[in-house]
């Protein structure tokens, strides 16, 4: 403390606008990291999100900090708020046990919700994309049954005041409620209804390693950005306007999606 300026941070809280940067499918690759963080304009963000498949796997505490919270405590980690969406790949490996430690949520779980301005957000965790069943798990896993006990949740969640009163309502999952696959249906099948239900304006995902902008539809009656494994979304929610751009490596915004608020 006598060699350093102290590290100081700023809460969640009232805020005349929201803006964060979403990052997600790094798997271990810092160097990519490193240039989307570059490109987010890191001193104006309120928060940062981790949305999922930030490394291969959960081998070990070393293999964690290696693969991207090394990169995130020194750009950004210290001093300002960092969300995570566990995906897949964070439910596979020795280390995956320990991995609600390290990232504490308000709820307790890796479900949960946050205010912030004048923005609801709920971080919903997609489980794996695979079948209870499949040969990775051989049976020895129960997403099926962990995903119908967080749409429980999801039901209470959704009516909180904050939430029901936001300006925009933005859900955050790493996988998206399509692509055919096992978890991909019971995403659409049990969370999406009560989301349709709330009048939720946006899901953000990744997990498909493409960009994807899919409108909203008479099933899903919001549109999903699906980022890419190589791009930064950067939002911006005013009273005016909600803005959520796709930018590239070379820092250009290659997609827009444009929200008007709530009320």
């Amino acid at each position: 403390m006598y060699k350093e300026k102290p590290l100081a941070f700023k809460t969640l809280g009232p805020s005349p606008s929201t803006q964060f940067a979403v990052v997600n499918d790094i798997h271990g690759r810092n160097e990519v990291l490193d240039k989307l963080l570059d490109l987010s304009d890191l001193a104006n963000q309120d928060f940062v999100v981790f949305n999922g498949d930030m490394v291969d796997n959960l081998l070990s505490e070393n293999q964690m900090f290696a693969g991207f919270m090394d990169t995130a405590i020194k750009r950004f980690a210290s001093e300002k708020p960092m969300f995570y969406s566990r995906g897949n790949h964070e439910t596979r490996g020795p280390f995956a046990i320990e991995y609600p430690r390290y990232f504490p949520t308000p709820t307790g779980k890796l479900y949960y919700q946050f205010h912030h301005g004048e923005t609801g957000v709920i971080v919903l965790d997609c489980g794996e994309d695979k079948p209870d069943t499949d040969m990775e798990y051989s049976g020895i896993v129960d997403m099926d049954r962990y995903r119908t006990e967080q749409a429980s949740w999801l039901e209470k969640a959704v009516e909180d005041e904050t939430f029901k009163n936001a300006k925009y309502k933005v859900v955050i999952c790493h996988m998206p409620p399509f692509g055919g696959w096992h978890g991909e249906q019971e995403i659409l099948d049990k969370f999406v209804p009560i989301l349709n239900r709330a009048g939720v304006q946006i899901m953000l995902s990744g997990h498909l390693h493409k960009h994807i902008i899919k409108q909203s539809s008479q099933e899903v009656k919001f549109p999903i950005i699906v980022n890419s494994n190589n791009n930064l979304l950067k939002v911006n929610l005013t009273s005016q306007k909600g803005s959520f751009q796709v930018v590239d490596q070379q820092g250009k915004v290659v997609d827009e999606v444009v929200l008007k608020p709530l009320r």
